[in-house]
């Protein structure tokens, strides 16, 4: 286990990133797992430094990591005022940007980006943020595969919306779709699709789409939700995607 303690001002996001470049490096993190854990820490240090703290009186942060059963562990800790993760509301990442309302992105960005995200908070301990990342690609084994056939449209939308809800009850966070056998998508079937991906964004996980018929992809492309949904070329590759943030083909 290392450690780094610095003043929480602007000044101290360079030594961090250089840190969490060498541990990631130590670690065996590869090139991309780097980024995205040096853009997560950056996002959180940055919001200790705008909001734990008065900017007159800036206290201290503490950037400690550790490795542990193919996981690369980070926990970030201050001893400013509480932070909730339950008031920050979702961003929008929907609407055209110009009607965007800019807030929540950092929070958004650090879940996206590793697999394992916890906050906790206690006057004595102060704030503590613990970031995970799988060392190991592929190690997640929370992934529910449900394969999906023929039509979705307006009469089969709403089964699979329900075998997907189903699973989600029983606790499935990270569900990926398999749309090899899927031949004709409607709009109504685009609809179930999001409502399945709010439900588990909600919930803090992920969805998923993979092997999709030409014909399928393009109403993504038509409609623009390309955009919106991880899609994959392949079910191998979107299993091994989870955590690592959007992705289309």
């Amino acid at each position: 286990m290392e450690s780094i303690t610095l003043t929480a001002d602007l000044d101290a996001l360079a030594r961090i990133s250089a840190f969490v470049t060498e541990a990631a490096e130590l670690a065996g993190l590869d090139e991309r797992a780097t980024w995205q854990v040096q853009l997560a820490v950056d996002e959180a240090a940055t919001n200790v430094i705008q909001h734990a703290y008065d900017r007159d009186e800036p206290g201290d942060l503490t950037l400690t990591w550790q490795c542990e059963h193919n996981q690369f562990v980070l926990e970030l800790r201050d001893y400013g005022r509480q932070f909730d993760p339950q008031n920050v509301p979702p961003p929008d990442i929907s609407s055209p940007l110009e009607e965007r309302q800019v807030g929540g992105l950092g929070l958004y960005l650090i879940t996206r980006l590793m697999d394992e995200v916890r906050f906790d908070f206690n006057p004595q301990g102060g704030n503590v943020l613990t970031m995970i990342k799988y060392i190991t690609p592929g190690s997640r084994d929370d992934v529910i595969v449900i394969p999906v056939i023929g039509r979705v449209d307006a009469v089969t939308a709403p089964q699979l919306t329900r075998d997907v809800h189903e699973r989600i009850a029983l606790g499935a966070r990270f569900v990926l779709l398999e749309f090899n056998g899927v031949n004709f998508l409607s709009s109504s079937g685009l609809r179930a699709l999001l409502l399945i991906r709010k439900e588990l964004m909600t919930l803090g996980g992920e969805l998923r789409l993979a092997s999709l018929q030409p014909q399928v992809f393009e109403v993504f492309t038509l409609t623009g939700f390309v955009q919106v949904f991880s899609i994959h070329p392949t079910l191998e590759e979107a299993q091994h995607a989870f955590g690592q943030g959007r992705m289309h083909s």
